[in-house]
């Protein structure tokens, strides 16, 4: 369970630097420019679904996060 949680987490933690730069950089074009902010909206929705799976409660960032991205064009 902790190893499941924790590579989910982690890549969570990953998608979210990875926006960062993107959104910091100069714009890109496509495909390309939507592809960090649907990995960060997966891995939100993983990892979410893992901590539900083992009956943990989803941290309440975690899940106004996923609200608000559900709103947005990926």
């Amino acid at each position: 369970m902790n190893d499941d949680l924790s590579h989910l987490f982690a890549e969570v933690v990953s998608a979210r630097a990875a926006e960062r730069v993107a959104r910091g950089g100069p714009r890109r074009q496509g495909e390309n420019a939507r592809s960090d902010t649907g990995r960060l909206a997966l891995s939100l929705r993983a990892y979410a679904r893992a901590l539900e799976k083992y009956r943990l409660p989803v941290p309440p960032v975690i899940r106004d996060e996923l609200r608000l991205r559900s709103g947005l064009p990926s």
